[in-house]
């Protein structure tokens, strides 16, 4: 399937470029249902993108090589970012080499349960194969999950009921429209290691996501707030008392509802008004914290 032309352009002496944004997502419903053998753990997650995004430009030309650059300095910029990953792989499994310069936008908190880094990796593969077409869905999905749980749906929806590792997607209703406010402390980051293993030290009852499935049909933002939930968030809360407050301020401020997104430590609170939500950032940023005004990916 490889797109011969692009790879012949490029070694004629053309530059092809292309960018694509990189939606971060939030946790509707977040369970932890199961740790295999191996040590990893299936799940049962409601997940919803939003308009809070990073951006990729991308521009390949004749030579070999990834360069990373970002506008954020705290971004590695080699082997350990997974756009890079992203990248080395698709090309050698395509058997294509060429040089590749990257610049990342940087707008998505680090280390915040919001999936990054995996809807940068995502976006870096949405770009390579429609440059060059190399692999078919299924074998990109593959390709995806082997970078990490949430790039498969990073990559092919906007929302989804994801199982298993995380790759068993299937439809659910979208989040309606409505405004979100997304906050993290600069200070506060979670190991997502060290988030499972806690979570394998406790002894429960997994719940389902039918009653968030349920509500999400219904498009009432109240029923959906009341059906929110994420395993680790007790856990990871009480270990981080500003991500605490920020929750606490959501609600003050007036959200429907307010959970934490994957393994932490962003807050995010869902609002019936643009008024409330604006509120809100203004409270959470008095806290030091970084907030974010955004809405459902569509």
């Amino acid at each position: 399937m490889e797109n011969n032309t692009a790879v012949q352009r490029i070694a004629s002496g053309e530059i092809l470029r292309d960018s694509v944004l990189c939606p971060a997502k939030i946790n509707l419903f977040l369970e932890v249902t199961n740790r295999r053998e191996n040590g990893y753990h299936e799940i049962d997650s409601i997940m919803q993108k939003v308009a809070l995004c990073d951006r990729l430009d991308i521009v390949f030309s004749s030579g070999e090589g990834i360069v990373i650059t970002s506008n954020d300095r705290t971004v590695p910029t080699g082997e350990k970012n997974l756009v890079y990953a992203a990248v080395s792989g698709y090309l050698q499994k395509a058997g294509i080499t060429v040089k590749t310069e990257i610049y990342l936008e940087k707008r998505i908190p680090i280390s915040a349960g919001l999936a990054g880094g995996s809807t940068d990796a995502a976006g870096a593969l949405k770009i390579l194969n429609r440059t060059f077409g190399a692999l078919t869905r299924e074998e990109l999905s593959a390709f995806a999950l082997t970078l990490g749980a949430d790039v498969p749906f990073c990559l092919f929806r906007s929302q989804a009921r994801c199982r298993g590792l995380g790759e068993e997607m299937s439809y659910c209703h979208a989040l309606p429209q409505c405004h979100l406010v997304i906050a993290k402390h600069r200070r506060e980051s979670v190991s997502t290691k060290d988030a499972y293993a806690a979570i394998d030290r406790l002894s429960y009852s997994p719940l389902v996501a039918d009653g968030m499935l349920d509500a999400l049909k219904t498009g009432e933002l109240s029923r959906i707030s009341a059906m929110l939930f994420n395993r680790f968030e007790e856990n990871v809360l009480s270990e981080k008392p500003i991500a605490s407050a920020i929750k606490s301020a959501m609600l003050a401020s007036g959200a429907v509802g307010t959970m934490m997104s994957g393994s932490g430590p962003s807050v995010f609170g869902i609002f019936d008004s643009a008024q409330k939500a604006k509120e809100a950032k203004k409270v959470i940023r008095k806290l030091g914290a970084f907030a974010f005004v955004t809405h459902p990916w569509r």
